[in-house]
C-alpha cells in the first residue's frame, strides 16, 4: 500500500480508537445511557430491516448529491478516474477503504460527508469481490435498530463489497461515525474490482469490536449481501433481529419488539441483555489484520 497509514490527528478520535476492550465497553454503556427515548414508527421499522440500504450493483462516482455509474461514463473519463484513483483534490493521497455494509450506499456517504467542503464530497466507489471473507452482523443491534455488518474470514467465499478511495479528511469523518469498530489494515488480500481487471492486495477496513454474531457457534451471514461460494448460513435482517431479540428480551420476543424497545428505551435495557448477545461474538483476528495504533 504505497500511501502508508492515513493521518488521524484529532485527539478525541485517536483516544477512542486506541481504547482497550474494557474502556470501550464502559464508553458504550455510557453512550447507551445517554440516548433519549424516541418514537417508534413504521418508517423506523422499515429503515431497521432495510439495512444495508440501497446501493448500485456496480462502481460509481459520488460527487455531492450526484451519482454516476462508471460503466455509463465515456471510456476516456472512466480511464482517467481509475488511473487517478489514489490522488485527492489537493494532490494528496487517497486511501483504499473497504466498505462491506452501509458505507457502500450513496445515501450513507451523502449523509456522512454533508458538512464537508464540496471538494471532500467527491469519492470513487469501486465495486467488486473480496475473496476469502464474508459479511455477517455485529453481535449487538445498533441504536437505529439494525444488525450492522461485520467482516469475518470465510475461505473459498467471494463476497460483494466495495472500496472507497477516500481522502484523509473523508477517512477521519468515517472513523468518527464507525463507533463500534476498530480501524485497521488488511494485507495480502484480494479485492477484485469490476473494472479493467483491477485487483487490490491491501485495504484499510473496520472490524467490529464485538465480533460477528454467532449464536450457534458459527457466524451468520448477512443475506442482503451477495456472495459466491458462501458456506455460512445466511439470514435476512428481520431473521437476525429475531435471533437477537430472543437473547436480549427472552424466547418468543419478536424483531419488531426489539427495535421498538431500542427506540423507546435503549437506556433502560439492562447491561446483562447486552452481555448475553455480545457473548456470541466471534472476534475478527486474521493474521493479515493490523489494527491502527497511535
Amino acid at each position: 500500500m504505497s500511501a502508508g497509514w492515513p493521518p488521524i490527528e484529532e485527539p478525541g478520535l485517536r483516544e477512542r480508537l486506541a481504547m482497550d476492550d474494557a474502556a470501550f465497553a464502559a464508553f458504550m454503556l455510557e453512550m447507551r445511557r445517554s440516548v433519549p427515548a424516541r418514537r417508534f414508527t413504521p418508517e423506523v421499522w422499515a429503515t431497521a430491516v432495510g439495512y444495508p440500504w440501497e446501493r448500485p450493483a456496480r462502481s460509481y462516482l459520488l460527487d455531492g448529491e450526484r451519482v454516476e455509474l462508471l460503466e455509463a461514463l465515456p471510456a476516456a473519463r472512466r480511464r482517467a478516474l481509475l488511473e487517478g484513483r489514489a490522488s485527492g483534490p489537493d494532490g494528496g493521497p487517497r486511501y483504499p477503504l473497504l466498505a462491506f455494509g452501509s458505507n457502500g450506499a450513496p445515501s450513507t456517504l451523502q449523509r456522512k460527508f454533508a458538512h464537508l467542503d464540496a471538494s471532500e464530497r467527491r469519492v470513487l466507489v469501486l465495486a467488486g469481490e473480496l475473496r476469502g471473507f464474508d459479511v455477517g452482523a455485529v453481535a449487538h443491534p445498533t441504536s437505529y435498530g439494525s444488525m450492522a455488518a461485520s467482516l469475518f474470514e470465510s475461505p473459498g467465499t467471494a463476497v460483494r463489497a466495495a472500496v472507497l478511495m477516500v481522502t484523509a479528511v473523508q477517512l477521519t469523518q468515517l472513523c468518527w461515525t464507525e463507533i463500534g469498530y476498530r480501524f485497521g489494515r488488511l494485507d495480502h488480500v484480494a479485492f477484485a474490482a469490476d473494472e479493467d481487471g483491477l485487483v487490490l492486495d491491501a485495504v484499510f477496513a473496520y472490524a467490529a469490536r464485538l465480533g460477528t454474531f454467532s449464536p450457534d457457534g458459527e457466524p451468520l451471514a448477512l443475506g442482503a449481501i451477495p456472495a459466491a461460494g458462501r458456506t455460512a448460513k445466511a439470514l435476512g435482517q428481520e431473521e437476525l433481529l429475531t435471533r437477537a431479540a430472543a437473547l436480549m428480551l427472552g424466547e418468543g420476543a419478536t424483531a419488531e419488539a426489539l427495535v421498538r424497545r431500542i427506540f423507546e428505551g435503549l437506556a433502560g435495557l439492562p447491561p446483562e441483555a447486552s452481555a448475553r448477545i455480545a457473548a456470541t461474538g466471534r472476534p475478527f483476528a486474521p493474521p493479515t489484520w493490523t489494527p491502527w495504533s497511535p
